[in-house]
């Protein structure tokens, strides 16, 4: 099935499709393809395996789940950092100061990072860092029940947690507050999540693994933000501002001026993608005309907590396509794996994963093209993907 040439918005689809690694597995290494996407968000949802795993699986060449974790657990060259909308990310170690620095401002549920810590710099919150600091100098990681009982504080948290539950806060201890500005700052950083359904993190001093300052840290609000956004652009291909404001939380009015001063110095370049204004990245040009006849017909299946799926308006205006899902119902929640074929998406799966069982369930099944029924590389996609679960068998319901 080739993408052909009738269709005016093939060629940009496949420039998108190549700069998120999706037209074929890479070969790099998984800090680089973190790099080149702008990061893998971190969702516990365990229906079937977690996104940061899948966002590899269907970009990097013989992905396995531990070599996720060795990069970020053992040989720290991706680290767990609050970042776009203040959502959990992996991002590279050697960006992450300048993701912190970008986005520390960015508001969601009416506050930010900026202003949570700024509101804990008294002497008796500084003290209880320290105090915090020094007690888990040189231990390694640990859970937040064994961090209190190393230091001895395990019936005060406790009391803590319960009366936190009924809206007491009266057993709060300062060096408890401590704890969670550490968390959030990322100077305790997280090592490792324990088996189970909802991976219980790990942490450690930065200090312990030998980061006494991130990489950048020196980097100025303005210049963390032009790395950023220019790369976000570099990342997807093609795209307009009010799709860098939603993927990262930062005001449109705010993003605007940096896709002016990036197309000034000859780094982005307008292209009309129909009615529509948008920016292609200069290092992508050349692909408009290397894909103008076809691209790739690989078979991908996206998450729905993917970055190239997460704005619905953007998806739509490239890809003609969107898609809704379910997340907080505990029976009947809807997880719709979009099928991508190329550079069109052809619907989606509804997936779970039975671990007990050992059964890769297809709760659903939707192709929007009876032309796709019995596509052999969609078949082939599904039976990798029960393969990376370590399914037995494969149950259409």
């Amino acid at each position: 099935m080739s993408s052909g040439t009738h269709d005016p918005k093939s060629a940009i689809r496949n420039v998108i499709i190549s700069s998120q690694h999706l037209d074929k597995k890479s070969s790099k290494s998984i800090e680089e393809i973190v790099s080149d996407i702008c990061g893998l968000q971190y969702d516990p949802n365990p229906t079937i395996h977690l996104n940061h795993y899948m966002m590899l699986w269907n970009r990097k060449k013989d992905f396995a789940v531990e070599d996720l974790d060795t990069a970020a657990y053992k040989e720290f060259k991706i680290t767990e950092a609050y970042a776009f909308k203040r959502n959990m990310f992996f991002v590279p170690t050697s960006e992450f100061a300048i993701y912190r620095t970008a986005l520390k401002d960015v508001v969601r549920w009416g506050s930010s990072d900026a202003i949570y810590l700024a509101a804990a710099n008294s002497p008796g919150d500084l003290a209880a860092e320290e105090e915090l600091k020094k007690g888990l100098k040189d231990q390694p990681g640990m859970t937040t029940s064994q961090i209190w009982e190393c230091l001895h504080l395990s019936d005060e948290w406790d009391a803590y947690v319960k009366g936190r539950k009924a809206h007491d806060l009266s057993f709060e201890l300062p060096i408890f507050r401590a704890f969670y500005r550490l968390k959030r700052r990322t100077d305790l950083v997280t090592c490792g999540r324990n088996p189970g359904t909802f991976k219980e993190p790990l942490y450690i001093l930065k200090e312990n693994i030998g980061i006494n300052e991130w990489p950048n840290s020196a980097i100025g609000k303005d210049d963390a933000r032009a790395f950023l956004i220019e790369k976000l652009i570099a990342s997807f291909g093609v795209t307009y501002p009010v799709h860098i404001s939603h993927i990262t939380g930062i005001p449109t009015v705010e993003v605007t001026p940096f896709f002016s001063k990036l197309e000034q110095e000859g780094k982005i370049s307008s292209v009309k993608v129909g009615k529509k204004s948008c920016y292609i990245h200069s290092s992508k040009i050349d692909l408009l005309d290397q894909y103008e006849d076809q691209g790739s017909e690989e078979v991908r299946l996206i998450s729905p907590m993917d970055i190239l799926v997460r704005d619905q308006t953007w998806l739509k205006t490239f890809f003609d396509y969107s898609y809704t899902f379910e997340y907080f119902k505990k029976k009947g929640m809807k997880w719709p794996l979009s099928i991508l074929v190329g550079n069109r998406f052809a619907g989606y799966f509804d997936c779970k994963m039975e671990w007990r069982t050992g059964r890769f369930i297809i709760k659903e099944k939707n192709l929007f093209d009876p032309a796709f029924e019995g596509h052999k590389g969609i078949e082939f996609a599904l039976q990798d993907l029960a393969a990376f679960h370590g399914a037995k068998d494969i149950i259409f319901k």
